[in-house]
């Protein structure tokens, strides 16, 4: 597989408008209008454009994905995203070297972009997303 660019890093909050000011000042740029990706029961802001901007996502319910690891974990780092140019063939490449993956189809992903999980069980304990993009 090519190298593969860094796309953003998400941080789980349990309040985007409580956490943004400072995630603003320290990146030095306004965050994108917020965005809900009901598919994945959070809402969404990114904070910086480019290469590695920083995703903040907030659960829409404690029974979420991302609600269930705020109560276990707290706040914090929840998953880094890798940009795939073609995410269909990804997938089917990491399957077949053995990689569990927890989306083996794209899924509707924040700004209207396919997305699929990696399962952290195959990346030393790191959930991993992969954006088509």
């Amino acid at each position: 597989m090519d190298q593969l660019p860094l796309d953003h890093v998400a941080v789980a909050v349990r309040s985007i408008a409580e956490s943004l000011p400072i995630f603003e000042l320290l990146v030095g740029a306004r965050s994108s209008d917020r965005e809900r990706v009901v598919d994945q029961g959070v809402d969404v802001v990114f904070v910086g454009d480019g290469d590695a901007r920083i995703e903040l996502i907030e659960p829409l319910s404690p029974d979420s994905g991302v609600g269930r690891f705020i109560d276990r974990r707290g706040p914090g780092l929840h998953h880094i995203a890798f940009r795939v140019p073609d995410l269909a063939t990804t997938l089917e490449r990491l399957a077949a070297r053995g990689v569990e993956l927890i989306d083996r189809e794209p899924r509707p992903g924040a700004h209207g972009r396919r997305v699929a999980f990696v399962h952290p069980r195959s990346t030393a304990g790191v959930l991993v997303e992969l954006v088509e993009g």
